[in-house]
């Protein structure tokens, strides 16, 4: 968590005074925390797709303004969710598991009374996780699951009017893990050749421009708004927090199994909270 102190006392004896120098957010460095985090400064950008490029709940564009925030460099992995686990136990929230453990898809198992990684995937992307699960490891860390907007800020990299991460060309399999030819399925088009058959190790790939890793392909990611359809209709222009309520939350980034349609930046898509399932994943954020 953040030093307590944000203030540096430097006491000058020979002259009496107590001088306060004020340090800012940035140079304060959380152990553990802010360390594996990238700072996303303050100020306006332009979210959702232009018209004709995105599906119906992403227009009309509109401008945002946020303050400054943190977010992971990384997705969780398997061995960060394993180290939560083993202090919180999995534990059950509106009826769903916070991991569903007992499905062939998670790559976390229960071994000698302890929760590990299986074997080579202690760095790829936790799967099987639930919103619930999601938020309840971001609050055990100090943290919380990004907004819809920050995620979409994050995503961009600085870049304004693109639609990828990297901008407006197609990924070809080197920039992003998805649809590659190696999956077994035939529920979706493969038609990239990057290596990977499911999840990859995080940071596999190259970072964006704010050095973020994996904010398209390798796993949908929740965050923390419940899912509008007609949301950007209402305008909300200053750090927007999603509906009040709803019955689905928002997830964000494509995964291993999509083609190149769900990796946009500005592509939005919904699941209810308690489902799991192998290419929904997760990374938190903090306020600066």
């Amino acid at each position: 968590m953040f030093k307590k102190t944000s203030y540096l006392l430097v006491i000058l004896g020979f002259l009496g005074l107590l001088v306060s120098v004020v340090l800012t957010p940035k140079s304060i460095m959380a152990e553990g925390v802010v360390e594996s985090m990238v700072y996303i400064p303050a100020g306006e950008f332009i979210m959702g797709s232009p018209s004709g490029e995105g599906d119906s709940g992403e227009y009309p564009q509109y401008k945002v303004y946020l303050d400054a925030f943190y977010i992971d460099k990384y997705e969780v992995t398997n061995e960060d969710y394993a180290r939560f686990l083993n202090e919180k136990g999995n534990q059950e929230e509106e009826g769903a598991l916070w991991l569903d453990i007992d499905s062939w898809i998670c790559p976390i198992e229960k071994r000698e009374g302890r929760y590990q990684p299986k074997s080579g995937y202690e760095k790829h992307p936790v799967v099987g996780v639930t919103w619930y699960g999601a938020r309840a490891y971001a609050k055990w860390r100090g943290c919380r699951l990004p907004t819809e907007a920050e995620w979409e800020k994050a995503a961009w990299g600085g870049l304004v009017g693109k639609k990828y991460p990297w901008g407006d060309k197609g990924p070809d399999g080197s920039q992003c893990n998805f649809a590659d030819k190696n999956l077994n399925s035939s529920w979706c088009d493969k038609v990239a050749d990057d290596g990977y058959g499911s999840t990859a190790p995080v940071g596999s790939y190259p970072p964006n421009g704010y050095g973020l890793y994996d904010m398209a392909g390798n796993i949908y990611e929740w965050v923390n708004d419940w899912y509008d359809e007609n949301y950007y209709q209402k305008g909300r222009l200053y750090n927007p927090q999603g509906p009040d309520t709803g019955s689905y939350r928002v997830i964000r980034g494509g995964s291993w199994f999509n083609t190149a349609w769900n990796l946009r930046c500005a592509a939005r898509y919904y699941c209810a909270p308690d489902f799991a399932i192998n290419i929904f994943g997760f990374r938190c954020a903090r306020s600066s």
